[in-house]
């Protein structure tokens, strides 16, 4: 098995990496620190970036990272947030992750100010994501994702591509996709395609927790879990790949 130390990165390729750090705090705060060198690049070289964002504890510990440590640091007001999926609910309602994230964004005044590409949550699943596919694909016509943020499922799932569903073994050009019959509640969402992976420039994958640490092993010796394959096809289009992990994710602990 590949040895990492913690903090340390080891380079499976030349556009692919992994960390492995103590525990998930220590996660998060890299994944803050990485967002924000990674979205100033992008608004140096571009005057603006685009961060497609992720549900979940691990990230959501990072957006209350970077809102207490880094959120002075850039214009948030030249930054635009998609989001990666979504449950077919009110962004109120408990199960949003956009509404999750959007009130820790909006409790401060830096990240309140970022631009949003807000799903529209009525109709049918299926006119949910036709819409939200219209919107991404306008938005990224002329470049790609700058930064994309992924959460891995204890069955490798990632976004809402779960394994053996339609969604992730039904080929696609959509780069929004409803997905019914989810194997995790809410059944209906919407998430990003593998299609859509093709547009990334930097791919972030939290990989934590020892509930996880199966299926991680997994995906990097057999890589055909969805989160596996996401990464691949990332790596493939030129992206660039970091895996964060911590000890109990890796298999330290």
């Amino acid at each position: 098995m590949l040895s990492v130390k913690r903090g340390q990165s080891s380079t499976r390729n030349k556009m692919s990496e992994i960390r492995n750090y103590d525990d998930v705090n220590e996660v998060a705060e890299a994944a803050a620190e990485n967002a924000v060198e990674i979205l100033s690049l992008a608004i140096e070289a571009s005057g603006s970036a685009i961060w497609v964002m992720a549900g979940g504890s691990s990230p959501m510990l990072a957006y209350k990272k970077l809102a207490k440590d880094y959120a002075d640091l850039i214009d948030w007001s030249l930054v635009t947030v998609v989001m990666g999926d979504e449950r077919l609910v009110p962004l109120d309602h408990k199960d949003s992750n956009w509404g999750a994230i959007m009130r820790v964004f909006d409790e401060n005044p830096y990240l309140s100010k970022v631009a949003r590409v807000v799903p529209d949550v009525t109709g049918t699943v299926e006119e949910v994501a036709y819409e939200y596919d219209r919107l991404v694909r306008q938005l990224a016509v002329t470049r790609r994702f700058d930064l994309v943020w992924l959460g891995v499922g204890e069955d490798g799932h990632t976004l809402s591509l779960f394994p053996g569903n339609a969604a992730f073994v039904d080929p696609t050009e959509d780069w929004v996709i409803p997905v019914r019959n989810s194997p995790k509640p809410p059944s209906e969402r919407f998430t990003l395609s593998l299609r859509a992976l093709e547009y990334v420039t930097e791919l972030v994958i939290f990989a934590v927790g020892a509930s996880k640490r199966e299926a991680l092993r997994e995906a990097r010796l057999k890589g055909r879990l969805p989160i596996a394959v996401a990464a691949n096809i990332a790596e493939t289009y030129g992206g660039e790949v970091r895996w964060l992990y911590d000890d109990a994710g890796w298999g330290e602990k």
